[in-house]
């Protein structure tokens, strides 16, 4: 909360406009779901998105493939997913980069 905060303060000195953010703090597996639907937070089910899963999980365990530090759904609310395995200072940069910086591009 103190480092989101202090961002948010930095955010206004420089007069980004966004929208209210929702932080999610996911787990590797939730992200692997995530990349294979695209991250929308609701969608149809499809025989693909299992596909895409079981092949992103299958890399990620090998070493082959890593996972992002988080993934930004343009809606309203700002929905930022974040890695848990992400350290505090990444935590902080993530949420600068993701929250505010592409928040304030939609």
């Amino acid at each position: 909360d103190v480092y989101l905060a202090e961002i948010d303060r930095v955010a206004k000195l420089y007069r980004l406009d966004t929208y209210p953010h929702q932080i999610e703090v996911i787990t590797s597996e939730q992200m692997m779901d995530a990349y294979s639907s695209v991250g929308m937070p609701i969608n149809y089910p499809h025989w693909s998105f299992g596909k895409k899963f079981i092949e992103t999980e299958r890399l990620y365990k090998h070493g082959q493939q890593g996972l992002a530090y988080e993934i930004v759904i343009n809606s309203n609310p700002c929905i930022a997913y974040l890695m848990e395995e992400n350290t505090i200072t990444m935590q902080a940069l993530v949420m600068a980069h993701a929250c505010y910086g592409h928040n304030s591009f939609f």
